[in-house]
């Protein structure tokens, strides 16, 4: 045998020993330790379940406006003359603000007034001209008469031919001259009450042209028509301005609200809550907290997406707020019996939460979201869940996976009403 290995050649004889080492450390190789898999358990925190009555608070985004915002425009075709304010003044009602070259509107006043004196004089020659009528009218029917009765004198004596032909053909003519005069200022006598009615009428339009002349004339002056903040300033001195052209914008300072748009959801706890008298609003401005007033809803929801607009007043006077300004409103509804007031992190989608059971599985609870209750510094969702009761461990957790049944290891949140130890703590301070 060992003829026959020595006969083999040093290479082949160390790899075949090398194969054999191996396969006998393969086969008296000792067992490895084993250990049994455990299933594993996520760490989660929880809160315990304290329904309660509580006050939702609800975030509301809104805009500063005024009920009263004037952007005046020229009425007269001017060259604007004077500007004595600028965007951002203040300016009392009365207060003037631009000023237009009166010189146009001058002449047109002078020109309506030429026109009404002119008309009133027409009238006092009419009544003077119909005066004048009836006393000629008395001599026109005796200037009548005694034609008439020269024709017939005329007449009877041609019978004779005592007259010639011509005098009687001259007669005939003056009779019918003073049938016509007649006949003329008889028309104009009886025609006095027309032309009376229409130099009374030209009067009174000459009278309304010159009262318009003034108006447009008292317009060259643009006054504040109440007190409030200029905006815009849209033209320049020496700038020719035309009726309709926009010349400057302001707002009534005095009476600012704020218009925010409240979601359909709570409606009718504000609704309810604005009956009563029972809701309470405020924002932070430059600082300060404001408190504000709910004094009405909308009355239309033609520009509304998903709820209606709410007006809100400053309750302890208006601050200095520019127009259309937007701030957040918190607004404060009725209680509400039964709510649980839980961080946002305890709340998976929109409508879940998840009971921690005696067995420390998972068990998914329906919930509704009702408003927000600050505590302290700390946002806290106010939610509708029936399911739960005083107690029962809550999720605060976020678990992506979180399923029912899952098994967890949970942990009380730290200076909870979950956290016993903070819990003893306080009971000993109290003592």
């Amino acid at each position: 045998m060992r003829e026959r290995l020595q006969q083999i050649p040093p290479v082949p004889r160390v790899i075949l020993g090398t194969v054999l080492a191996i396969i006998l450390l393969a086969v008296f190789k000792p067992p490895a330790d084993t250990q049994d898999v455990s299933e594993h358990f996520d760490r989660v925190r929880y809160v315990l379940a304290e329904p309660a009555a509580r006050a939702p608070q609800i975030q509301l985004f809104g805009r500063v406006q005024s009920p009263r915002a004037a952007s005046l425009t020229a009425v007269v075709t001017a060259n604007v003359a004077e500007i004595p304010v600028r965007a951002g003044n203040r300016v009392s009602q009365g207060d003037l603000m631009i000023q237009l070259d009166d010189t146009e509107a001058a002449l047109a006043r002078d020109r309506a007034k030429a026109a009404r004196d002119e008309a009133r004089a027409q009238l006092d020659t009419t009544r003077l001209r119909y005066d004048s009528d009836k006393q000629n009218l008395v001599l026109e029917k005796k200037l009548a008469s005694l034609a008439t009765d020269n024709l017939e004198r005329l007449q009877s004596l041609r019978g004779k031919n005592l007259v010639s032909q011509t005098q009687l053909d001259q007669a005939e003519e003056a009779k019918a001259r003073a049938d016509l005069s007649l006949a003329q200022r008889q028309l104009s006598v009886n025609d006095f009450r027309n032309e009376l009615a229409r130099m009374e009428a030209r009067l009174a339009s000459a009278e309304a042209q010159l009262k318009q002349a003034e108006i447009d004339l008292g317009r060259t002056r643009v006054d504040a028509p109440f007190d409030g903040t200029v905006t815009n300033v849209a033209v320049a001195p020496g700038e020719r301005v035309r009726p309709g052209e926009p010349l400057i914008s302001l707002f009534a300072d005095t009476e600012l609200e704020v218009r925010a748009q409240i979601p359909d959801r709570h409606l009718p706890a504000i609704r309810e809550g604005l009956m009563q008298g029972d809701l309470a609003a405020s924002t932070q401005l430059e600082g300060q907290t404001l408190a504000l007033h709910l004094k009405r809803l909308a009355g239309d929801a033609m520009d509304a997406r998903g709820g209606i607009d709410g007006l809100f007043e400053f309750a302890d006077g208006v601050p200095a707020a520019a127009l259309g300004r937007p701030i957040t409103i918190t607004l404060t509804l009725p209680k509400q019996d039964q709510l649980l007031a839980l961080p946002a992190t305890a709340l998976h989608g929109l409508d879940r939460l998840y009971r921690i059971d005696d067995d420390n599985r998972l068990q998914r609870v329906e919930a509704e979201i009702v408003g927000e209750s600050m505590d302290g510094n700390q946002s806290l969702l106010l939610l509708k869940a029936q399911q739960l009761r005083q107690g029962e461990r809550i999720m605060t957790t976020q678990l992506p996976q979180a399923i029912v049944g899952l098994p967890v290891d949970p942990q009380p949140v730290p200076g909870s009403n979950a956290d016993t130890g903070a819990n003893d703590t306080a009971e000993a301070k109290g003592e």
